[in-house]
């Protein structure tokens, strides 16, 4: 009996854990159809990515600072979206 409720409890714990949204599961990148007065090409951009290492200061990126990319992009005329 006791081997039955200690299974009966296990399987609970393992079947009521959260699961991740399969939306964190896709990678968020900057994507940019023009690039308007901004000086960069779509070859610089390529690995600017949620989760990606920067190469000169070695930080990962997150969200915040792709979108704080998008908007400086955007007000010097660019025209770019996170995907």
């Amino acid at each position: 009996m006791k081997k039955l409720l200690l299974l009966s409890l296990l399987i609970l714990f393992f079947t009521s854990c959260s699961k991740d949204d399969d939306d964190t599961n896709t990678t968020q990148c900057l994507v940019c159809s023009s690039f308007g007065d901004a000086d960069m090409t779509s070859s610089e951009l390529s690995g600017f990515c949620v989760g990606a290492r920067d190469p000169e200061t070695g930080e990962t990126l997150d969200l915040e600072s792709i979108q704080v990319m998008s908007a400086l992009l955007n007000a010097f005329g660019a025209s770019c979206t996170i995907e």
